[in-house]
Order: C-alpha cells, then sequence, then structure tokens
C-alpha cells in the first residue's frame, strides 16, 4: 500500500508550523503565552502495539504506540489541534498485523478531558460521519451496531471500559473495515496501478458502512453474530461505490470480492460470538481468546491477509544484512556487485496470483581512506506480479515512467530520464536495477564509471527503500522508516541498510 503503512516503523519527531491551528505563525505573543499540555492515548483494535500515529494537520509529526497499545505526547503551539490517523502495528489479541486505519476527528488536544484520549473503530467511526455531515447518525447506529450506554467515544475504551459483547461487536467491526479495505486496495487500473491509496479505500469503505448502517442492524439481536445478508449488502455496496469512484469500465473486479471477505467475517463473528455470550467484561472476552487456542486459530487464520515477510539484499537475507556493519561487511567480488542494486522479497498468506505497485530506491556509497563516492537511483513505479505461493513471477517498470539518479560524480550530479517502454527488471525472483542500468547508455556509462573507480578492499554501504502500495511489510521484520530524496522524487518508506566490503 503506497501510503501503507502498515498496515513497522522508526521515526524522528520534526515539528513544522501548523498554520490552521495557529494563525500564519508570526504571532509570538500568542507562541509565548502557550502552555503545553502533556497526552496520553490509547490505540484499541484490541490494543495496537507499534503502531503508528500520525497527526493530519500537523506537518511530518509522528509517534508511535507502546507495546500495550498506549502513548503520550505534549501539544506544542505549532500543534495542538489535529486529527490523528492510526496506521501499522500488531493486534495484541491475534497477533496480526494491522493492515486497516483508525482515525480520530480534530480537536482542540490540549483541551480534552483528563488530557487522555482513545482511538478505536468508533472514533473512526464518528470522524467519516463528521466528514460527510452526518454527525447526527452517530447514536442510530450505534444503537445498529447493538452498542448502548457510550457518551464519550473519544474516551470511551472497548477493551477495558466494555463488557465482552462490547468489545466483539467493536472487534468485528473494525475486521469488517480492514477486510473491505484491504481488497479495495488490490483493484489495479488498467494501466496496472493501483486504483486506490489506503486513505481512499478506507473513505468507500466507511461512507459503505454509514451508508447501510443508518438503516439496519448489523448485528442478530443481542448477539455478535454478524447478519449474513446485511454482511452481503455492505460488500457488494462497496464494490459499487469503488466502481464509481474509477469510473473506469476497463476496470474488472474479482468476482470472488463479495464471497471471501463475507466468509471471512462471518467465520470470526461466530468464533468471538461464541466466546462473548458468556458474558463478562472486555478483558474476559480477551482471556479467554488467548486461552482457546482452537478459536484463536480460526479467527487468524481467517483475519490473514498478504503481507511482505521476507526479504533479500544482494542475495543475503535480511539478517545477514541487519548484522553486517562497518566493522563486519559482507563479502563481495566486482563480478557479483552489480547484486547491492537487487532486492527480493515475498509475500505470506497468498491464496491467488496477486499484483503490487511498489516504489524503489538505492543509495550507495562506496569509500577507502579518503576515497568516497555515491550513486543514488529512485523508481517510483514497479509493477509486480506474485504467484500463489507468494514468490515474484514478473516485474516491469512501466512506459514513461520517471527514473531519478543523483551521484557525487561531478559529470553526473542529477539527472532523470523517462523510460520510453515497459522494461522487465526482474530475473529468478530478484527485482535488479541492473536491468535499467543497462538499458540507457548514459546511465550505464555512468555506473561502469563508477564502479571501475572503487579500489579493491573498498566498504560499499547501500540502503534500499522499499514502498509498497497495496500489501504491507511486516512490521515483526523491524525495519526502518526513513525519507529518501533523489532528484525530485522523495518518498517515506520502510529501509534496509547492508554493508559489504569490495575483494
Amino acid at each position: 500500500m503506497l501510503t501503507k503503512i502498515s498496515k513497522i516503523h522508526v521515526f524522528t519527531i520534526a515539528i513544522s508550523s501548523f498554520l490552521t491551528a495557529c494563525g500564519d505563525g508570526s504571532d509570538n505573543t500568542e507562541s509565548s503565552n502557550f502552555t503545553p499540555t502533556p497526552i496520553n492515548g490509547t490505540a484499541v483494535d484490541f490494543y495496537l502495539k507499534n503502531a503508528d500515529i500520525k497527526f493530519d494537520d500537523c506537518e511530518n509529526k509522528f509517534i508511535k504506540t507502546d507495546t500495550k497499545g498506549n502513548f503520550s505526547f505534549t501539544t506544542t503551539a505549532a500543534c495542538n489541534e489535529s486529527a490523528l490517523t492510526i496506521t501499522g502495528g500488531i493486534d495484541i489479541g491475534t497477533n496480526l498485523p494491522f493492515t486497516g486505519t483508525l482515525k480520530f476527528k480534530k480537536m482542540d488536544l490540549k483541551n480534552l478531558k483528563n488530557g487522555t484520549l482513545v482511538v478505536s473503530p468508533l472514533t473512526s467511526l464518528e470522524y467519516y460521519l463528521e466528514k460527510a455531515g452526518q454527525s447526527g447518525q452517530l447514536d442510530k447506529i450505534l444503537t445498529n451496531l447493538g452498542l448502548s450506554n457510550i457518551n464519550n467515544i473519544s474516551q470511551f475504551d472497548p477493551a477495558k471500559d466494555g463488557d465482552a459483547h462490547t468489545m466483539a461487536v467493536v472487534f468485528i467491526f473494525q475486521q469488517l473495515a480492514t477486510q473491505i479495505e484491504d481488497r479495495l486496495q488490490t483493484i489495479n487500473k488498467s494501466d496496472g496501478s493501483t486504483a486506490f491509496t489506503q486513505e481512499q479505500a478506507a473513505q468507500i469503505t466507511f461512507d459503505t458502512l454509514i451508508s447501510q448502517l443508518s438503516t439496519q442492524p448489523l448485528f442478530t439481536a443481542n448477539s455478535a453474530k454478524i447478519d449474513s445478508a446485511v454482511l452481503k449488502n455492505i460488500i457488494n455496496k462497496a464494490i459499487d461505490n469503488a466502481k464509481a469512484k474509477m469510473n473506469d469500465s476497463n476496470i474488472i473486479i474479482d468476482t470472488t470480492f463479495t464471497d471471501q471477505i463475507s466468509s471471512n467475517i462471518i467465520a470470526v463473528s461466530t468464533a468471538i460470538a461464541n466466546i462473548a455470550q458468556n458474558g463478562g467484561t472486555s478483558a474476559n472476552l480477551l482471556s479467554e481468546l488467548q486461552k482457546n487456542p482452537d478459536v484463536l486459530e480460526t479467527i487468524t487464520e481467517n483475519l490473514k491477509s498478504p503481507i511482505y515477510n521476507d526479504l533479500f539484499l544482494a542475495n543475503y537475507d535480511i539478517a545477514s544484512i541487519k548484522a553486517s556493519s562497518v566493522t563486519n561487511p559482507l563479502n563481495i567480488n566486482f563480478a557479483n556487485l552489480n547484486n547491492t542494486l537487487a532486492v527480493q522479497f515475498k509475500l505470506a498468506n497468498t491464496k491467488s496470483e496477486l499484483n503490487d505497485t511498489v516504489a524503489l530506491a538505492f543509495k550507495l556509497e562506496g569509500s577507502k581512506g579518503s576515497y568516497r563516492e555515491n550513486l543514488n537511483v529512485s523508481i517510483n513505479n514497479i509493477q509486480v506480479k506474485f504467484n500463489n505461493q507468494g514468490s515474484i513471477i514478473s516485474a516491469k517498470i512501466p512506459k514513461n515512467t520517471i527514473i531519478n539518479i543523483s551521484s557525487s560524480f561531478k559529470n553526473i550530479q542529477q539527472f532523470q530520464f523517462s523510460v520510453p517502454q515497459d522494461l522487465v527488471i526482474n530475473s529468478n525472483g530478484n527485482i535488479s536495477v541492473n536491468y535499467l542500468i543497462q538499458s540507457h547508455g548514459a546511465l550505464k556509462d555512468y555506473y561502469n564509471n563508477y564502479i571501475n573507480k572503487l579500489p579493491t578492499g573498498s566498504l560499499i554501504q547501500v540502503t534500499a527503500y522499499i514502498l509498497p502500495s497495496t500489501y504491507t511489510i511486516n512490521p515483526q521484520l523491524n525495519l526502518a522508516q526513513e525519507t529518501v530524496t533523489i532528484g525530485t522524487s522523495k518518498f517515506k518508506s520502510s529501509a534496509l541498510t547492508g554493508y559489504f566490503k569490495l575483494n
């Protein structure tokens, strides 16, 4: 998912001017009179550990949840009024990566009651209702979800304040939203690119849920078992809404879309409802779920989404790459130097052939003593196809894709070019930038000049930046999140750095 973020990140925090909340930034009196306010929050699917929190209205403001789904921050004059978006991380109830989206509507954060907030599927519902100008429908939809006596959604923690039934309903509601979002992000345009970003998929999903739940209950009476007829109506309506947004008659949506989601959600709903019917608190629900491995397995098997779960750089696995360092480099010879510009990744939980669009960049720096040269390449559109085992079977750069290059070489510095025709860049499951290099005369000359100047014994530092648009990279790979800028190309992605010694 190009924005996903997974649905696994390490962030630095940079606070920029927030004009909407703080005027034009020139009022020094207002800034000097501002009193910072500490805020404590919680992210709930079940609790989400190591999830990414973006302050939508504060430029470049990101934080993460801890291992229990908690987070904290202090308001500043530059960032004190914002909506929040939570993605990624691991659900501690299922131990699955969270591939959905949680939202919290824009509000004055410094005036939160007791300085606390909870971001949950219910605050997502509130966010999208407000965005649609339908805030007055909230109570009706809560009733149609079988929920009552929730007075302040922004501080209601379903995993702590609710009973088992409430937590079951909220959890199933979110799984339905996530399943639809994930499937919408697998739809490709006729040119092979993804039709919807994660944000767009979430918008379509919640617009559909709001429309349907404004008029009818989602669950059978006094139960957390989902109504199968209503469920299918919601999924089919989401497909119709997606088609209307795309307005492209050439796009064909997988005919199994409805049946796959419906089957998954019914299985999850039945399993968790059977536990919830015993009553007790939301904490009891989680405890009983974790004490019943068969039930938990049923839930997790039906909720698993395709996810990037394996990564190789220069034919070395991720463990070897992470273990490499300036003082402990991996060996590589001139004949295999091209492999430093090759990555291989694999999707887990695949049941059919799948497609994704990936942005990929490499930064290479060769050094020995005082000698130091770098070469950087960025490609923002690689269309990748996977087989039903999750292995790469094809990868191409589409015609007219812009390639950005930069280098410390005086005769390169920085340039870009457009690919004149579709270019296949895969072999034996690897995606290799070397195919691109060899296809372009000037770039080939620059690259050959670069590697020919590297003396034997050089330390080669390579960072690969990988940003899928449809499927997330497993948070448990613990990849850093870094922003890469090469020429006019700039994106934030998972990054993996390896160190090699040239033999």
